[in-house]
């Protein structure tokens, strides 16, 4: 039933926790994202509520905002608004560093960590590309496709999940094969009078353009390439059969308060802290 919750469910319930609770009411996009979130804030002094999505987390905000209510703020991921030059700068509305928390996990000592579990010392030595930029330039295609699918580009509303990245991904070099790649979402998307053709040629013109690859790649694309990459490439034995989800769930586990603390996201918090002297985030 949580899924079909609306803005105005959502905002109803912190009205009603307010009137119990006077803290900090912080709303997150999901509860996988809560899970991580609720280790770094004060738990006394900040409460958190998934809002099932990025459009539903920012309505409630700006619904309670105009009733006045204080204390309330919201975490979302940026996705492909700093792409987009989309202004998000909304008091109480906060987005990750890069394109999604996945993104930010990745970008830290996390993924270091996991590869120290997952990975052979000696395959890693022989790779010519350090593994974090390696997943940065295989996910920047299907990224950009992402992108290109949007409703701020070609709006193609393509279906990327549960597609199957066994179908397009290359083992040497660890990389997506576009022309597959296109051609799973479009089969997943029951999209068949898409022009494959077309497509690809946009994709290649948008990697031309060498856009922040840490803005257009998103974090789940890169944990099914990471998975992939240790099953085929770079893992030890204990990670003959990983899957996205074993690999997310280690990077959330392998990031802790330390790696938070030198993120923009966490200075923003901060900063939302100082402008808000009543209330309380973090620990």
């Amino acid at each position: 039933m949580k899924k079909y919750l609306t803005a105005d469910d959502i905002a109803n319930s912190a009205r009603m926790m307010r009137t119990q609770y006077r803290g900090t009411i912080m709303i997150i996009e999901g509860s996988t994202d809560m899970r991580l979130y609720k280790r770094f804030v004060d738990d006394r002094k900040c409460r958190l509520i998934p809002a099932n999505g990025k459009e539903n987390a920012i309505k409630v905000v700006e619904i309670l905002e105009r009733s006045g209510f204080e204390g309330i703020l919201t975490i979302v991921d940026a996705d492909f608004w700093r792409l987009d030059n989309i202004d998000f700068e909304q008091r109480n509305v906060l987005v990750t560093d890069t394109h999604d928390l996945e993104t930010m996990i990745i970008a830290s000592e996390a993924l270091d960590r996991l590869l120290e579990e997952f990975a052979a010392p000696f395959k890693l030595q022989k790779m010519r590309t350090p593994v974090r930029e390696l997943l940065l330039e295989a996910a920047m295609p299907i990224g950009l496709f992402r992108w290109l699918s949007s409703s701020s580009k070609d709006k193609l509303s393509l279906r990327f999940k549960d597609i199957h990245f066994d179908n397009f991904m290359e083992v040497f070099p660890l990389s997506v094969n576009i022309k597959y790649m296109i051609r799973e979402v479009k089969e997943n998307s029951h999209e068949y009078s898409l022009n494959e053709k077309k497509v690809k040629n946009e994709i290649i013109t948008l990697l031309k353009e060498e856009h922040d690859p840490w803005q257009a790649c998103s974090g789940h694309d890169m944990v099914e390439i990471l998975a992939y990459g240790l099953r085929e490439v770079f893992g030890n034995s204990d990670s003959r059969y990983v899957t996205e989800g074993i690999i997310d769930r280690s990077l959330r586990l392998s990031y802790d308060i330390t790696m938070f603390r030198d993120t923009e996201l966490y200075r923003s918090i901060q900063e939302w802290e100082d402008e808000n002297p009543a209330f309380t985030v973090l620990q």
